[in-house]
């Protein structure tokens, strides 16, 4: 009793008197605290959903990010939200003996925790005010040039020109600029951006350069990063487009295009008069421009011939190198680049500070031939980009007639419809549906699709040819796969040994050569074309030249000096075109009773005495010609009427 007398007389008394009174309040105010806890939860709820509005707003239309301190306040914000909507409140109100009494421990407990929570809530609600706004500095947008290499030639400075013209025309929005791989369309661009970048006329100007495969994320990544924005994995187009058209105007380049791109998928808005903006693409195929619907598009072409001889004597060395004695030499190497720049500048590297005339005798000569294996880079940076044209045409029969092109010699003009057309038709590279006509029409589809990507050029509105270029790319192709000879217009008196005829051989061209004879047997059963028109001292056939060639389609003897055929020919039951045309030596054939299957026969200006034997027999027939044989004394009556095809 002393000792609690004691106790309640000192002065500890008041502190205890007001601690337990302070822990009865938290008992007694426990659900007053919960309902003000939820209060404070409303009221962090609105202001986190509230920063987080803003932030999506700021992104989408003003392309901003968050500060760091947001960012961080955020995540705290919700885990504060989560911890106080996971408490477990089934035992809130603290009974205890079956619920008769309070459970005073577990309610102080728990008032509490409630209370520091609504402390945490006031704090992060007085941390959330950001006085300074929500939103750091925007990133900066790329005004760095791309590194370019100087434009030669007039030619290339004229189409510079040409393309600024059209970008500062107001009535112009679309703009497409195409050319064969390698002829400086994308060295052209590359100074216009520079150029443009300098002179602000546009608020912002973008570089894009295209994969061989079309990629819409990586593509609108890469438009982001220009416009130094973020893009969330939801609303990408949408974000691009409202960075957009934040700006005043735009320019975008778009280098190297191979398929067709959606502007409303990327997130672009349409360029027009309107918002004064442009897009330009680069792509080696028109029909490009056309399935972008360009307004305008312009042909990049090779350099004149003074043009290219001074870009590749810069880069042999000068004058110094190139001597009075190699000068011709070198000139003629310079021609056999085509005015292509790409090529000047790597077969001029590979030839730079070359002294020796023997070395660039033998560069010219593998140039003439095709065979450029020992010029360093060419593969690698010639032929490696021209044959990626060659991979992107639409089919193997597409190819196929491309490769067939290269069967004519370097500097060819072919003859689209009397050549080029029948010719596929005969060789199977285009059905026959019974109508020329239809199988014209299927031809020059062909032909608009290889002039379109630049693998082959008109020559008025009944020729083609191939640049010495995409020729040598063709022929480096058919080396790949041994079923080729092309051997055109290399000055040889001799036709190729036996050896050199394999079995795997499809299509031998030996046209405009100087061949004498064809002598030998060679074993070639699957060879379908042979072309030894325009050897113009061809006078000797072997009687067995044409034994193993059974599957031969196309025989081509036109323009030679030959007096007779073997009688071998009447056996090539496969024949669909036999071309003998201007043999003026020839009088007489072989009988062509088995030859069914013969669809084009040219005899023009061939003085034959009589008609061949077995003409009854050509019911497959559809084209003749024997204008020009004065020697020809009649046509027996009804031979035609067997010739229903014709």
């Amino acid at each position: 009793m002393e000792f609690l007398s004691g106790l309640l007389s000192c002065s500890l008394w008041p502190l205890l008197c007001t601690s337990l009174c302070k822990q009865y309040n938290h008992i007694r105010k426990l659900n007053e605290h919960k309902e003000i806890l939820q209060n404070e939860l409303e009221r962090l709820k609105s202001r986190g959903n509230d920063i987080n509005d803003e932030l999506n707003r700021g992104r989408l239309q003003h392309g901003k990010n968050p500060k760091n301190e947001v960012t961080l306040w955020l995540e705290d914000w919700q885990k504060l939200v989560s911890a106080i909507e996971s408490m477990d409140t089934k035992n809130g109100n603290g009974m205890c003996l079956r619920g008769l009494c309070p459970n005073c421990y577990s309610r102080l407990k728990q008032s509490k925790c409630v209370e520091k929570l609504i402390n945490g809530v006031k704090g992060l609600l007085e941390n959330g005010r950001f006085s300074d706004g929500l939103f750091a500095a925007s990133l900066s947008e790329n005004q760095d040039g791309l590194p370019a290499t100087d434009i030669h030639g007039s030619t290339a400075e004229r189409k510079r020109d040409e393309i600024l013209q059209c970008i500062r025309d107001p009535e112009v929005s679309k703009i497409g600029v195409y050319g064969m791989g390698g002829v400086g369309k994308t060295t052209i661009m590359t100074n216009i951006y520079n150029q443009l970048k300098e002179t602000r006329e546009f608020d912002i100007v973008i570089w894009v350069t295209f994969s061989s495969f079309f990629n819409l994320e990586k593509l609108q990544d890469m438009i982001a990063k220009e416009l130094g924005c973020n893009l969330s994995e939801i609303s990408r187009a949408k974000m691009l487009y409202a960075a957009f058209r934040r700006r005043r105007n735009f320019l975008i380049i778009f280098d190297d295009m191979w398929d067709k791109v959606s502007l409303g998928d990327v997130g672009i808005p349409e360029p027009n008069r309107e918002n004064r903006s442009k897009i330009v693409w680069t792509t080696r195929s028109i029909r490009i421009c056309n399935s972008m619907e360009s307004q305008r598009e312009i042909k990049v072409e090779g350099l004149f011939k003074e043009e290219a001889w001074s870009l590749f004597k810069d880069k042999v060395g000068g004058e110094d190198v190139i001597s009075l004695e190699i000068e011709p030499i070198a000139k003629e190497v310079a021609e056999e680049c085509g005015g292509l720049p790409l090529a000047l500048i790597t077969v001029g590297r590979a030839l730079r500070k070359t002294y020796q005339l023997e070395v660039w005798r033998s560069a010219l000569q593998e140039l003439r031939s095709s065979s450029t294996d020992q010029i360093e880079g060419m593969e690698e940076e010639v032929f490696r980009r021209l044959k990626f044209s060659y991979n992107r045409l639409s089919n193997d029969k597409v190819r196929e007639c491309f490769l067939y092109c290269a069967l004519y010699p370097e500097d060819e003009v072919i003859i689209i419809d009397e050549q080029l057309i029948k010719l596929w038709v005969a060789e199977g590279l285009i059905v026959e549906v019974g109508s020329w006509e239809r199988e014209k029409d299927k031809g020059h589809a062909i032909l608009k699709e290889l002039k379109d990507a630049c693998m082959i050029e008109s020559v008025g509105e009944y020729f083609v040819k191939m640049h010495d270029l995409i020729r040598d790319l063709a022929i480096n192709i058919t080396r790949e796969q041994p079923h080729f000879i092309v051997k055109a217009r290399l000055l040889l008196k001799e036709s190729p040994k036996e050896e050199e005829w394999a079995e795997s051989l499809e299509r031998v061209s030996l046209m405009d050569n100087n061949i004498e004879t064809l002598h030998g047997q060679p074993n070639c059963p699957r060879l379908m074309t042979l072309f030894l028109q325009q050897n113009r001292n061809l006078n000797n056939i072997s009687h067995t030249f044409f034994k193993h060639m059974h599957n031969l389609r196309v025989l081509n003897l036109s323009q030679t000096y030959i007096e007779s055929v073997p009688d071998a020919l009447s056996d090539l039951t496969n024949l669909h075109a036999l071309l003998l045309g201007s043999c003026h030596m020839l009088k007489c054939l072989p009988s062509l009773a088995k030859l069914h299957k013969l669809r084009f026969l040219d005899l023009q200006r061939v003085p034959l005495e009589e008609v061949p034997h077995g003409f009854e027999y050509l019911v497959q027939l559809r084209y003749l010609d024997i204008s020009g044989g004065e020697r020809l004394r009649s046509f027996p009556s009804g031979i035609l009427s067997n010739l229903t095809n014709l």
